[in-house]
């Protein structure tokens, strides 16, 4: 069986089980204490998403639920329909009473109904719904269903993946129901009487087939969970009102106007804890200002998740307020492409964070040396379109880190990454120039950087999964098959016999075979490419010197410089070194520097 661990969490706050220590902030931090300490006695197993690694599940293994099963049973502390037995016996209940049988105590306090399929519930359910607390209905179809608000006492409400609707009216009178989640089951209305439910803390609805969120929702002053995901409209002005809510989240954002009213009322929501929201729309700089403006009153934010349309523009001038709280751990950013890695991302600033997910435009090595002195690490997504040809991973860097994805290649020393399950890396097999929306960019060989390719792999001790992306572009057929068999080779002896995908990126710009000679001795003789001041002003005068010297019988080179965003002093830096490169180059080449973007460039 496999549940969702902050939804889990929020039903054991519900039903009242859980009680706050000394020194404990809130009832859901108890119930993670509570949930670590069922982690560590074995009885429960977390899991981790393939496809969405901020997501958090945990498992509970069969023989672990039946036994769980069976105590709630004997103890009388919860009841499930659902076996074959019970739907059979449930079709014959005229004979069952017959012979003296009850499918139910008399005193039910929770009722599971999984994968029912009947007319109507047993009648000990019908005729005392008062007593019941909480009420689980998953994949089930009853004919005739007893209505919601019947049970008057009810403090949960779970229903999953029902094949009849489920009909809502009157519910406002559960004046004592905490928790309620609807799932992938068809509700004809959400009416306004939900706002009478003055102690719910948590509401999640997923897909109930309605538009629109109701005002009436807003009204909710206790709620500390809010969850809404396949609706159209939010009442985004009203979201401010909710000033208990600990974590939000909100999947399809549509609208300009509600995406601003909803950026701006965040700001009132000053208890969040966890943050998900998915917009619609491309959050432009004067919403992501708004945005970053409301995020600074979050001084609780533990998890933030923020999904947009892809934006151009780079979003580091609308960033640059924001200071994270020290307690974030998970942060993912989509949608939005920082030139360089923020400059609040160090250890100092985030010490507790261990899940990163972000876009860049340049990648520098120093970028990669902060995010290796982050202590607890564990998971790191970063994308870019510029990066160094190679990394050295050391033993004091990335010491937690599981599940690494980056588009450069790492080299591993003894010891390094200890705890490393899942690597994905990029490799050039050649030289290249490319624009990312309208900005150029350089592509150096791996070979240049890690002599023989040699990553050190086998030094990973706890690799299962390897994937490489192989970069095509300006490299001939030999030299990309080349750079794959060095890569399978070195998993070959590994001891976990890892897993190992290559793929090939930029195949269509590979160069061919049959113009090997050719191209062999243009790239021989003359050299020109496009770069970005930007990209290359932090890179040292041994690089440059690099790129010059793999062109052995180098003539002559021609480099158009970028100078967008960088100032004079840049500028000028970048031009000495490619001057200085030329100079020692063993054939001493002309150079050629043409200068573009100059109107735009920076003071000092």
């Amino acid at each position: 069986m496999i549940f969702d661990t902050n939804s889990m969490i929020w039903v054991w706050i519900g039903e009242g089980f859980v009680q706050c220590k000394k020194g404990e902030d809130n009832l859901f931090q108890a119930g993670e204490r509570y949930f670590k300490e069922l982690v560590n006695r074995s009885m429960i197993q977390p899991m981790e998403d393939n496809f969405d690694k901020f997501e958090q599940w945990f498992r509970v293994h069969d023989i672990v639920f039946d036994l769980i099963c069976e105590l709630s049973r004997d103890e009388n502390f919860a009841t499930t329909l659902g076996s074959r037995e019970q739907q059979a016996s449930l079709a014959c209940s005229t004979r069952a009473k017959k012979i003296g049988m009850h499918h139910l105590d008399s005193k039910v306090r929770r009722l599971a109904v999984h994968n029912l399929h009947v007319q109507n519930l047993p009648e000990e359910t019908m005729d005392k719904p008062e007593v019941l607390r909480s009420l689980n209905i998953v994949g089930s179809e009853i004919g005739n269903m007893i209505p919601l608000d019947s049970f008057k006492v009810c403090r949960v409400v779970y229903i999953h993946g029902c094949q009849v609707p489920i009909h809502l009216k009157h519910m406002g009178r559960l004046l004592h129901l905490k928790y309620l989640e609807i799932q992938d089951t068809l509700v004809p209305e959400l009416p306004k009487e939900i706002g009478h439910l003055k102690s719910l803390q948590a509401l999640l609805l997923n897909n109930i087939g309605l538009d629109e969120l109701p005002p009436a929702v807003c009204s909710l002053t206790q709620l500390m969970c809010l969850i809404a995901e396949g609706f159209q409209r939010f009442p985004a002005d009203r979201m401010g009102n909710l000033t208990s809510l600990e974590e939000l989240r909100l999947k399809s954002v549509a609208g300009r106007s509600s995406t601003k009213d909803l950026v701006v009322e965040l700001g009132k929501l000053t208890r969040l804890r966890m943050v998900t929201i998915n917009f619609s729309e491309e959050l432009e700089e004067s919403l992501q200002k708004a945005l970053v403006q409301s995020l600074c009153n979050m001084q609780e934010l533990q998890e933030l998740a923020l999904y947009s349309k892809m934006l151009a523009p780079p979003g580091d001038s609308a960033w640059e307020g924001w200071v994270p709280p020290r307690k974030l751990r998970r942060l993912l950013i989509s949608g939005i492409i920082f030139t360089r890695l923020p400059g609040w991302i160090n250890n100092y600033r985030l010490p507790l964070l261990y899940f990163l997910s972000m876009a860049v435009y340049v990648v520098q090595v120093q970028d990669l040396d902060n995010l290796a002195r982050l202590p607890v690490l564990s998971y790191l997504m970063l994308d870019g379109y510029s990066w160094p040809p190679g990394y050295t991973v050391g033993t004091g860097g990335f010491k937690n880190m599981k599940f690494c994805f980056v588009g450069t290649a790492l080299k591993f020393h003894v010891g390094a990454m200890p705890r490393l399950e899942q690597l994905e890396f990029g490799v050039n097999a050649g030289h290249g120039s490319f624009e990312a929306n309208g900005v150029p960019f350089k592509q150096i060989p791996t070979k240049d950087a890690i002599v023989d390719l040699d990553l050190g792999l086998d030094n990973l001790l706890s690799l299962e999964i390897v994937t490489a992306n192989v970069n095509c572009l300006g490299a001939t057929a030999a030299e990309v098959e080349e750079v794959e068999a060095v890569v399978r080779g070195q998993m070959e002896g590994h001891p976990n016999r890892p897993t190992i995908r290559l793929n090939r990126v930029y195949e269509n710009c590979m160069l061919p075979d049959e113009d090997l000679e050719a191209q062999l001795q243009q790239r021989a003789e003359e050299l020109i490419i496009n770069i970005s001041v930007l990209g290359w002003n932090d890179e040292s005068d041994a690089t440059f010197i690099s790129v010059l010297r793999s062109f052995q019988r180098l003539q002559k080179a021609v480099i158009s410089m970028d100078c967008a965003g960088a100032s004079l002093c840049e500028v000028d830096k970048v031009e000495a070194a490619l001057r200085h490169a030329a100079d020692v180059h063993p054939g001493h080449p002309t150079i050629e520097l043409i200068k573009i973007n100059t109107e735009v460039t920076a003071s000092i």
